[in-house]
This record gives C-alpha cells, sequence and structure tokens, in this order.
C-alpha cells in the first residue's frame, strides 16, 4: 500500500472487521485496507470480494500488481488496518544537495 503505508510501518489491525466493504468511499484515505493472510505470507490492500475471489487491489502507485485468488482457499482477510506508525528516522529525501537545479524543475 505504498506510498500510503510506507515499508516497515507498524500497523494496528481490528481482527472484528474481517469482511470487505463496498463503495461509497470519497476518496483512497477513506478506503479500508485490509491485512490479508496469503499461502505466500501477508500482505495490506484494498480488497474486493466475489463468490469464489478475493482481489488483492494494491494503490495505484505501487510496483506491486493486483492479484486475484480463490477464497478462503489461498486467501483470507484477517482485520481491517485501524492504525499506523510509521518510522521517520529512515526516510530520505527523493533529490540530494548534488542535484541540479533543472533536475528539480522537472519534479515540480
Amino acid at each position: 500500500m505504498y506510498p500510503i503505508l510506507p515499508p516497515g510501518s507498524f500497523v494496528q489491525i481490528d481482527e472484528s472487521k474481517n469482511k470487505a466493504e463496498e463503495g461509497g468511499w470519497r476518496s483512497e484515505y477513506e478506503r479500508p485496507i485490509y491485512f490479508v493472510e496469503t499461502r505466500d505470507g501477508h500482505t495490506c490492500c484494498w480488497c474486493t470480494m466475489t463468490r469464489e475471489e478475493i482481489i488483492l487491489q494494491p494503490h495505484p502507485l505501487s510496483p506491486v500488481a493486483a492479484r486475484a485468488l480463490r477464497y478462503p482457499q489461498e486467501a483470507e482477510i484477517i482485520g481491517q488496518v485501524v492504525g499506523v506508525a510509521i518510522r521517520l528516522g529512515d526516510w530520505r529525501p527523493l533529490l540530494d544537495s548534488s542535484t541540479s537545479s533543472k533536475a528539480r524543475e522537472v519534479l515540480n
């Protein structure tokens, strides 16, 4: 869920909210993020349910592709992410001081 949840974030999970909610969000910040257990491990993502599948949807800026897995055989929602703590000491600016002002203008 990068950039909403940077790698290494600590998440608080509400296990009572283990069913994916449907629609009605005005922004990506209102849409619930779920902690999902798969055969390959765990992931945080947006979820959409069909009768037989759970679709794991990453943030559009994330390099991770969406996945459709059989539910509950291949993936199960453990709970909804209700709190996040991130480390501030490990971040790095996109540009260092040696980057030219012309390169900075391109990013703005």
